[in-house]
């Protein structure tokens, strides 16, 4: 059955490779990039999933997965997120434009396991 409240398995694919600036207020707070991957569940069905990086304007980052039922997709669609370090943020999705230059500087280049290593060390992205 399906979450009437869940994205669709094409708005998450329509995500693969967006980035998204976070504000507070005039102030970007940080961005968010996705990349969205095919994945079989506990009983075998094709699901969508996707990595969500955080990248924070203080260095810091954050790695998230997401599959079905999409929380953390879902809030973004909704052009607000909510951070509980940094309260609520509203979600600018960069037009085609600004796509590619923010996706070089905040985008997934490496592999999640990356990003979880960078996420637990104190030391801050370069």
């Amino acid at each position: 059955m399906t979450d009437p409240e869940s994205p669709t398995s094409e708005q998450v694919a329509a995500l693969d490779g967006a980035v998204a600036e976070l504000f507070d207020g005039a102030t970007v707070k940080g961005w968010v990039a996705v990349q969205t991957e095919h994945f079989r569940n506990l009983l075998f069905a094709q699901q969508l999933g996707c990595w969500i990086l955080f990248t924070w304007n203080d260095g810091t980052i954050e790695i998230e997965e997401d599959y079905p039922p999409y929380a953390l997709v879902l809030d973004l669609l909704t052009d607000t997120f909510t951070d509980e370090d940094r309260g609520d943020l509203t979600v600018k999705w960069a037009d085609a434009e600004r796509r590619d230059d923010l996706w070089q500087r905040y985008g997934i280049h490496e592999s999640p396991g990356h990003y979880m290593g960078l996420a637990g060390n104190p030391r801050k992205r370069s």
